[in-house]
């Protein structure tokens, strides 16, 4: 199951994290209904998700260290 968290951004409306297979779910509001990285561990997920600036925090610390599914 996945938990959504709503987060303030301006290009990501929420981010969700599936504990059972350590995924992490960015909704970017695009086409896609979401992106999956593999292999994020809890604590990345909540330090992503409660980020002062979630955007900056998904650019430098996500899409460049884990594996987009």
């Amino acid at each position: 199951m996945i938990n959504w968290i709503t987060v303030e951004s301006s290009s990501i409306r929420k981010v969700g994290y599936n504990e059972t297979n350590n995924e992490l779910y960015v909704d970017l509001g695009q086409r896609q209904p979401y992106c999956v990285f593999s292999d994020v561990s809890k604590y990345a997920f909540y330090h992503f998700a409660s980020a002062e600036s979630v955007e900056e925090h998904f650019n430098s610390h996500i899409k460049p260290i884990y594996d987009q599914v």
